[in-house]
């Protein structure tokens, strides 16, 4: 991901913008402002994130309005958003993102620092958010602190997450137990593969982390068949997946290991995650010999997550398995 701006999405509505704000808030965790332009009638055009820094958040200003014109969005309004734990870094941010929003013109009548979330369950929203409106946007102040069904908190530390995805076991110790999945594997794929899905999905439902050999067959079915790969995303709508595969994660190594951190960083997107898919992505971009060797969704997902695209867009990918639960013996009922 580009450490200083992401690139502009257009076309959301507001509430569409707000459901996404801590998923984009979330790609470096604690240190990020979202700029978005608004009309006069309270739809969002142009928007993105950048890290803190007084420069970047005045260049990432001139580019958004740059193209808001190219696109004839005729932007009356900034909003800004941000978070960090240091309260006086994200004001000086903010303060500089104020002002030159003011000098371009734009009325600025939403601008807040939140606080870090010590547990992870606080949310925010814009005022009628969830209307799709902003109301009168230029008497609405305030950005509300409080809870937006179904939202993901925004994550600790780029470092905590990136421990979390950690191998948990010698390099030459999971390699050996993945090899004797491999084995099993090419005897009888398509039972194997199967089986590897179930197991998954019963671990889901009724959550618990999977073995070290439960997690490395499912590693390797991933790896050897992207059908397969389908199909878990579709068993993977419920949030307990995410858990659930970050541990997966943590057994397996090599190519194994790509698929399901590109399982992952799907996963974790779609329910809200922004920073651990950030993360799961970089996991695999550092492991790689060579870019050919990175799994292709996870070259999409790392196109979704530079863009800040919202997260239903990849929960219909998730939907999308659906089609394919038959080729493995499974129902919609499943």
């Amino acid at each position: 991901m580009n450490n200083n701006e992401n690139n502009p999405v257009t076309a959301l509505d507001l509430a569409q913008f707000v459901e996404g704000i801590p998923a984009f808030l979330g790609m470096v965790p604690n240190e990020s402002l979202v700029i978005a332009l608004l009309d006069s009638n309270g739809k969002t055009g142009p928007f993105a994130r950048v890290d803190h820094d007084t420069a970047t958040a005045a260049v990432a200003l001139d580019k958004l309005v740059a193209a808001a014109k190219a696109a004839d969005f005729n932007a009356t309004v900034a909003a800004l958003v941000s978070t960090h734990p240091n309260g006086n870094i994200g004001e000086e941010t903010l303060l500089a993102a104020y002002r030159h929003a003011l000098s371009l013109g734009l009325s600025v009548p939403i601008a807040t620092v939140l606080p870090e979330y010590a547990a992870g369950e606080s949310f925010f929203n814009f005022p009628s958010g969830t209307a799709g409106e902003l109301g009168d946007i230029h008497t609405s102040t305030v950005a509300v602190i409080n809870a937006v069904d179904g939202r993901a908190p925004i994550a600790p530390s780029r470092e905590a997450l990136a421990a979390e995805l950690a191998p948990a076991e010698d390099h030459g110790v999971l390699f050996a137990r993945q090899w004797d999945a491999r084995e099993a594997h090419a005897q009888a794929p398509e039972i194997t593969d199967a089986a590897n899905l179930e197991t998954l999905r019963d671990a889901i439902e009724a959550p618990r982390v999977l073995t070290y050999l439960e997690a490395v067959a499912l590693a390797v079915t991933l790896a050897a068949n992207p059908r397969a790969r389908d199909v878990a995303l579709y068993f993977s709508r419920n949030t307990a997946s995410v858990a659930v595969l970050t541990d997966a994660a943590r057994k397996t190594s090599g190519y194994a290991r790509f698929a399901i951190l590109s399982v992952l960083a799907a996963v974790a997107y779609a329910h809200g995650y922004g920073a651990r898919a950030a993360v799961a992505l970089e996991a695999i971009e550092n492991g790689v010999a060579h870019e050919t060797q990175i799994p292709k969704l996870a070259v999409l997902m790392r196109h979704v997550v530079d863009h800040g695209m919202h997260a239903k867009a990849v929960q219909e990918v998730l939907e999308s398995g659906r089609n394919v639960l038959p080729e493995f013996g499974f129902t919609p009922e499943d």
